[in-house]
């Protein structure tokens, strides 16, 4: 049976030939349309030969995968096969499909003990791991595919393809592809209007043991650099090249990016001498993205081109003369709002400045009034709303200013202010909840969006500096009719709702991340429609319109933030720890005097046990650093037990293992705790 991959690598180096690289990817979808269209049925068994050159053979769909490669469980995710998933590394974090799924340990520390105990059908594991994962696997049957995790865009385009015919995913594949094209085509039309001398050089920085280095020709993250309209350098046609002070001199950045968890390395670097003059450093050129996105050739290549593109070009993009695509409403769908007064409520998707916006819109049957901390109290309002803005408009509404960007918006949505009020979001109507709550005639509804990975802070602990939107929107209708006074009343329950649900979830403060849960997001909104029907007084918590109000909000503000960035209210202690800012693989110092040193302490982590003893040292550091516990001593004589319980012998002391100096009292005891019985267990067995 011929190769779909083979097909497409065909039909990929004759585009290069005939066309040319920048026609090239519209000239893939077009045949992967055809392909999965007009196929034989017989590929209904799809076939793939894997990065370690083993021929799998699929006659049904895998339905018990276990991901030890964050690529490959995006695109399954992404083309709809999350729920195949049954185990995936701390690593995963990010998708509603797999928060609460059993953690097998990280990419590099797999634990085959939790993984085969899974009994998956398919581990997905990086090529270069696979002896590893074939020694790991032992009798069990499950087959082992493997894949490599740095591959060109032509080749992540390939796999995708091949993930969604052996998954049963074809048309989610097609559009997802059918996305990347737009996003790419977009682009490339928007940057061929900067002249070349406008054009900016672009340099990625990425960072290792081994210091500050930057991708070569070879790699998918210069391509997507050339995709998104930058100059990229000449270092090679390697992977990866280590970077000089005198290759970032000659080059001469305008514009310097890395993944978000070493942005403070890169601001540091460019501030340092021999590495300071230059454009991208003078100019405040400097950024940081998503490290899914900036890391990996999966399902999101399209989309992160285009936002990179527009925080390069921001300006140039902002210019009328920019635009490629009329600004147009392109569909909407219906959804369903339950209340009385309500005539039909709406999720619009219009392009504005090029990029799809998606709007809420609820349309009452006759004018109401409201309250609202976008502009107050009004009334005769006909329609509320809530608005997502992309990613990639962010940059260019930076240059615009917040009158026009709005300007922009009512205006393809033949929308009047003076009847309108819509919150802004940069949080995705697709990930919207809807939660009500009943008690005998009456019902409160909250229609709820929410992001906290990029704003959240604690409202008196954090400094009120401006983060890029997360937001969390929250919309209140109710079927009786509010007085004036439990109309702003109900604003005040809404945002004891919203911090609740953010404490019972452990959102932690952006800014403080280690020391403050969070309380909101520093932009969220609150819309409160006073409705019709009975008269009410009072909304506050001893209300029972209050309380139905609260209960719809905290379920709305949790299932959003599921929604939006894949974190569920039982998360992991791995996952609890990097939003903290400890990534596992940098809280300890070094390797704790053996090579099995990490792997062993991210296996106690899975334990029940010491998972319970690290998750109580989280919330009793907080209390700590709250003011509500003067005495760790009982706690502190916890850790030493279980150090001792892990060592398999009395021990004394804890030792200083962690490699942070800034750790409140508990945690470093929890994490000193179970190091120091690693490392004293490793001893006594040489």
């Amino acid at each position: 049976m011929t190769d779909i991959a083979e097909i497409t690598e065909r039909t990929v180096g004759a585009a290069h030939t005939q066309r040319g690289t920048r026609s090239l990817f519209p000239l893939i979808f077009s045949f992967i349309f055809i392909t999965i269209s007009f196929f034989p049925a017989r590929l209904r068994a799809a076939e793939m030969t894997d990065d370690a050159g083993q021929l799998l053979e699929f006659n049904a769909p895998p339905s018990r995968v276990v991901s030890l490669l964050p690529s490959a469980t995006e695109v399954l995710c992404s083309i709809g096969a999350g729920d195949a998933l049954v185990g995936v590394t701390y690593q995963d974090a990010g998708f509603e499909k797999t928060a609460g799924l059993q953690i097998v340990g990280g990419t590099s520390t797999p634990q085959f003990n939790v993984i085969n105990a899974l009994s998956p059908d398919l581990l997905i594991v990086r090529a270069r791991d696979f002896e590893r994962a074939y020694a790991g696997r032992g009798d069990a049957p499950y087959r082992i595919m493997a894949l490599d995790d740095d591959i060109s865009l032509e080749a992540a385009r390939a796999r995708l393809l091949l993930i969604g015919e052996i998954f049963g995913k074809k048309s989610e594949t097609v559009k997802i592809l059918g996305d990347d094209d737009r996003f790419i085509e977009t682009i490339r039309l928007k940057t061929a209007k900067i002249p070349p001398e406008r054009r900016k050089r672009v340099m990625l920085v990425n960072f290792d043991e081994g210091g500050p280095s930057t991708p070569g020709n070879a790699s998918f993250q210069t391509e997507t650099i050339k995709a998104a309209g930058g100059v990229t350098g000449k270092f090679g046609d390697g992977k990866s090249y280590p970077l000089t002070p005198e290759m970032w001199r000659e080059f001469s950045p305008d514009f310097v990016f890395t993944a978000e968890p070493h942005y403070g390395k890169l601001l540091k670097l460019i501030d340092s001498d021999g590495w300071r003059d230059v454009p991208a450093a003078r100019n405040r050129g400097a950024h940081s993205f998503p490290e899914a996105l900036v890391g990996r050739a999966a399902a999101h290549v399209g989309y992160f081109a285009a936002w990179l593109s527009s925080s390069i070009y921001g300006g140039e993009f902002s210019m009328d003369g920019n635009l490629v695509h009329p600004m147009e409403v392109t569909s909407e769908r219906a959804i369903s709002i339950d209340m009385p007064y309500v005539e039909r409520a709406r999720i619009v998707e219009s392009r504005i400045m090029d990029f799809t916006h998606r709007t809420l819109l609820i349309d009452f049957k006759r004018p109401q009034s409201i309250a609202s901390t976008v502009t107050g109290e009004r009334s005769g309002i006909e329609t509320v709303g809530n608005s997502y803005s992309p990613t990639q408009v962010w940059p260019i509404y930076h240059s615009l200013g917040f009158g026009r960007s709005r300007d922009d918006l009512f205006k393809v949505l033949r929308l009047d202010p003076e009847r309108v009020d819509i919150m802004l979001t940069g949080a995705d109507m697709n990930n919207i909840s809807i939660q009500s709550a009943s008690y005998r005639d009456m019902t409160a509804t909250a229609i709820v969006t929410a992001g906290v990975e990029g704003n959240a802070i604690r409202t008196s602990k954090d400094t009120g500096a401006w983060y890029e939107p997360g937001t969390i929107n929250v919309l209140v209708m109710t079927n009786h009719n509010l007085s004036k006074y439990a109309a702003t009343r109900a604003i005040v329950t809404a945002t004891e709702a919203k911090t609740a649900a953010l404490w019972d979830m452990d959102i932690r403060s952006v800014q403080t991340p280690l020391h403050n849960p969070a309380t909101g997001t520093g932009t969220d909104t609150v819309i409160i429609v006073a409705g019709e029907g009975t008269s009410l007084t009072s909304s506050g918590g001893h209300s029972k319109m209050g309380e139905l109000i609260a209960e719809a909000v905290h379920m709305g503000v949790q299932d959003a933030i599921l929604k939006q960035n894949g974190k569920a209210v039982r998360r992991s202690v791995f996952e609890r720890l990097e939003e903290r800012g400890l990534p596992i693989g940098e809280i300890f110092k070094q390797d704790g005097g053996s090579p099995d040193f990490q792997l062993r302490v991210e296996e106690l982590m899975l334990l029940p046990k010491y998972k319970a003893f690290v998750e109580a040292s989280f919330n009793l550091s907080d209390a700590r650093l709250m003011g509500q516990v003067s005495d760790l001593g009982p706690f502190e004589a916890w850790a030493v037990a279980t150090a001792s319980d892990i060592a398999g012998r009395e021990v004394g002391e804890l030792m200083d293992m962690t490699s942070r100096d800034d750790l409140p009292d508990a945690l470093k005891m929890a994490l000193d705790a179970l190091a120091t019985g690693v490392k004293l267990q490793t001893h006594d067995k040489k």
